[in-house]
């Protein structure tokens, strides 16, 4: 594991304040919907913005 790979994981513990297996669980549920919902945002954007070039 790289270094930032590491930073990463330990901000996530330190932030969503993970102690069991249950707490990695409801993380990345919550992570799961915000890049979901991040990517669809990004997908409406860009086509509406291919709509308005045409």
């Amino acid at each position: 594991m790289t270094e930032g790979k590491g930073n990463i994981i330990q901000g996530l513990l330190q932030e969503y304040d993970i102690e069991t297996a249950e707490g990695i669980q409801e993380t990345l549920k919550d992570l799961l919907v915000k890049i979901i919902k991040e990517m669809m945002e990004t997908k409406m954007n860009l086509s509406s913005f291919e709509t308005t070039r045409k």
